[in-house]
């Protein structure tokens, strides 16, 4: 996210900015599923388990004016990823990538939350039964999803 308080408008920020479809955006060549991503992905959720940290990832939000077939398609593939790895390697994966596609004023632009759109997800997971925020207030699910870890914010 950025720290802006710069509200996405699609009818001014087109004006100014060219709408790139999924075909041509440059951010997609290089991601992958696979290889050193995934290694580095990997290798963080081994550091985090090594030092009892509960690990919580976030995919966050973005506009439908973003997720063209294109980018939807990489999206689910990511989404599906993150859900088998999550339960393979027990860490906790929230999804909020599609929870306000149409909420313009949590973002600066199509694909980047704001500082109200920041606010509105922190508040969210801080609600997130979930997450396990304290030792000894988890439920039942989340207690059998990840069993005698501590969580840390970084």
């Amino acid at each position: 996210f950025l720290s802006l308080s710069v509200r996405f408008n699609p009818k001014t920020y087109y004006r100014q900015h060219s709408r790139v479809t999924g075909d041509y955006d440059s951010d997609y060549q290089s991601f992958q599923l696979r290889g050193k991503q995934s290694t580095a992905f990997y290798s963080l959720v081994e550091f985090t388990r090594s030092q009892g940290i509960n690990l919580v990832f976030v995919n966050l939000p973005l506009t439908s004016d973003y997720l063209d077939p294109v980018r939807m398609k990489h999206e689910q593939n990511f989404q599906e990823y993150m859900m088998l790895a999550s339960k393979n390697f027990g860490f906790s994966f929230r999804n909020l990538g599609q929870l306000w596609p149409t909420q313009h004023p949590y973002f600066s632009d199509p694909s980047h939350l704001n500082r109200y759109g920041a606010q509105a997800v922190a508040e969210r997971l801080a609600q997130d039964p979930m997450i396990p925020w304290l030792p000894g207030k988890q439920t039942e699910t989340s207690q059998a999803q990840q069993p005698n870890f501590e969580t840390r914010m970084n």
